[in-house]
């Protein structure tokens, strides 16, 4: 009977685990950078509108717009998905009180909705690849639109159209550039 005289010594093992970790922590790693999130782009801000606290302009009582900010924002759906604009958190700080800020939902408009714009509905708000939106941007009811000044930071949120919000794949919303007032009367 012939015996194996070949045989695993524990260096030989050793050296071969020490060769397969870094291949596994390399093939690990590579995941985390390719789940980077996919986000539209806010490509331009306008200036902000005040609107007034009091019913001297008709488009008040229409709209339910009072005490409220409003501009235009133009988001880029620079994605490969098509995906549709959702209304989301917005802040309003006044240089007067900065320590309260008001928090509330923005609105999307078509247009000025004190001049006849009106919310857009789910599908004027969705984007394909590669297409632009131009939205006007409404924070209402702040409790203050007075001559006073101050700045709004907001989001608008994103959401796949016809699947299911891929985990690291797509942003949950967009940040909106801070956009700052002065101290200047609503328009009327």
């Amino acid at each position: 009977m012939q015996q194996n005289t070949s045989s695993l010594s524990r260096r030989k093992v050793t050296a071969g685990l020490a060769w397969s970790v870094p291949a596994v922590a390399a093939v690990s790693a590579a995941p985390a950078f390719a789940a980077s999130p996919i986000c539209p782009d806010v490509v331009e801000v306008g200036e902000v509108v005040k609107f007034p606290g009091n019913n001297k302009n008709p488009g008040d009582n229409e709209n339910g717009i009072k005490q409220a900010y409003g501009f235009w924002v133009t988001v880029k759906n620079d994605t490969q998905e098509t995906v549709t604009l959702t209304p989301s958190t917005v802040t309003v700080t006044f240089d007067k009180n900065p320590e309260k800020p008001f928090t509330g939902t923005s609105l999307l408009y078509n247009g000025d909705p004190t001049k006849g714009g009106v919310l857009l509905t789910e599908d004027q708000r969705t984007l394909a690849p590669g297409e632009e939106l131009t939205i006007f941007y409404v924070i209402n009811n702040t409790g203050n639109s007075s001559n006073e000044s101050g700045c709004i930071e907001g989001t608008i949120g994103v959401k796949l159209v016809g699947a299911p919000q891929s985990s690291g794949q797509m942003c949950p919303s967009v940040p909106v550039p801070k956009v700052c007032f002065e101290e200047t009367p609503p328009a009327e």
